[in-house]
């Protein structure tokens, strides 16, 4: 059962949807608006997000050199046609397989393959101008992949998951202000697609952290500032349900480094979170990034003692060819600020896109943990994953 549920956590391990990659602040792309729907990233890709997945991000390979940059941004549009700028209807899929081995420094270590992401989404732009717009992702998790069901949604082991990973209603007020309602991922941090991830977990913003509520953006070129009012994911049942809010601040110190601040305070009926976030995203070189956030969480039971937790999440993605790019991640936790317990783990890896809509990415994780007077064993694992979009 142990094993079952950790396949499970980790199976979450680096699932996104689209091009949800702030590593691209290496790129000159600050703001998840530029080429995304949602404003602060996440979710199906914009018109403009496809051709710059194309033409800037994927690789050539297999790809004849007399084709150029500009042809595959106007072929960048759903199952391989021209991108129709004019067209209301923008439907997307999304698949994300992973292999999972485990127990690497044993001599028998353990595998498995997770189906992570098998979406369906559909986009409607209307209106002058197009400010109005609304998206539904229909999402499966077959039970293959959830071994021990999902409590949250009322699925019991051996069940498929079905439900939506996200819809809502989206209006630009102005170029610069826009309103969204519906349910959306949270506010907070950075939006990093590893959702196992320490500042992810802890702030209560993995996989299946979304709820439903409004979100306001406003924007410009130096900065993004959001707020959002939450109710809870209204398709999980009601002892999994949150209420809140949750805001973010960004800037653009320079046209190569980002700063920001977050804060998200939620109630659940037997706890109350409340977490902030210092962050900053940081362009190297031709295309390369480092991007790094510190928090902390504090969780306040109806009875008993407060907890707050601390985590650390350094990040960078090295630009070695183009589609190619090797990463390093550290993540520190500290389970509760009172103690000496710690949690580090170090992952180096590679993410590679031969060309648009496929990616590739491995990642060797090393965890250890330690407190005054003891230390465990350290651990090893290995996660590789295929990803398809269309």
């Amino acid at each position: 059962m142990l094993f079952r549920a950790l396949i499970f956590c980790l199976s979450l391990s680096s699932a996104s949807l689209g091009f949800a990659y702030p590593n691209f602040i290496g790129k000159g792309y600050h703001n998840c608006l530029t080429c995304h729907y949602n404003p602060f990233g996440n979710g199906p890709l914009n018109d403009y997000g496809r051709g710059v997945a194309a033409s800037a991000i994927g690789g050539r390979l297999f790809i004849n050199d007399s084709i150029t940059d500009e042809k595959l941004s106007d072929h960048s549009g759903f199952l391989f046609n021209k991108a129709k700028k004019d067209s209301m209807f923008k439907p997307a899929f999304d698949y994300r397989g992973m292999t999972l081995r485990r127990n690497l420094e044993t001599d028998e270590p353990q595998e498995a393959w997770i189906n992570m992401q098998m979406d369906a989404n559909l986009t409607v732009e209307f209106g002058e101008n197009k400010k109005f717009l609304a998206t539904y992702t229909y999402s499966i998790v077959p039970s293959n992949s959830l071994p021990a069901g999902k409590a949250e949604y009322g699925v019991v082991a051996g069940e498929d998951l079905v439900f939506s990973r996200e819809h809502y209603l989206g209006y630009k007020i102005s170029p610069n202000l826009g309103v969204y309602l519906g349910k959306m991922d949270k506010v907070f941090g950075i939006r990093v697609p590893d959702h196992t991830a320490y500042s992810r977990l802890l702030s209560g913003n993995g996989q299946y952290g979304s709820s439903h509520g409004v979100v306001v953006h406003y924007g410009k070129e130096k900065f993004d500032l959001g707020g959002q009012v939450f109710i809870g994911d209204l398709q999980k049942d009601k002892e999994y349900q949150s209420t809140g809010i949750a805001s973010k601040f960004e800037y653009s110190v320079t046209d190569k480094v980002r700063m920001g601040l977050s804060f998200l305070n939620e109630a659940f009926e037997e706890s109350t979170n409340t977490a902030y976030s210092f962050l900053t995203k940081m362009g190297v070189g031709k295309g390369s990034s480092l991007m790094f956030e510190m928090g902390r969480v504090s969780t306040t039971p109806e009875t008993g003692d407060p907890v707050t937790q601390q985590y650390i999440f350094l990040q960078n993605h090295f630009y070695i060819f183009r589609g190619f790019y090797f990463l390093t991640t550290y993540e520190q936790r500290i389970p509760d600020t009172t103690g000496t317990t710690e949690n580090h783990r170090f992952s180096p890896g590679f993410q590679y896109f031969p060309f648009q809509r496929l990616e590739f990415r491995g990642d060797l994780t090393n965890s250890k943990e330690y407190s005054t007077g003891s230390a465990a064993k350290d651990t090893w694992e290995f996660l590789g994953q295929v990803h398809l979009w269309f």
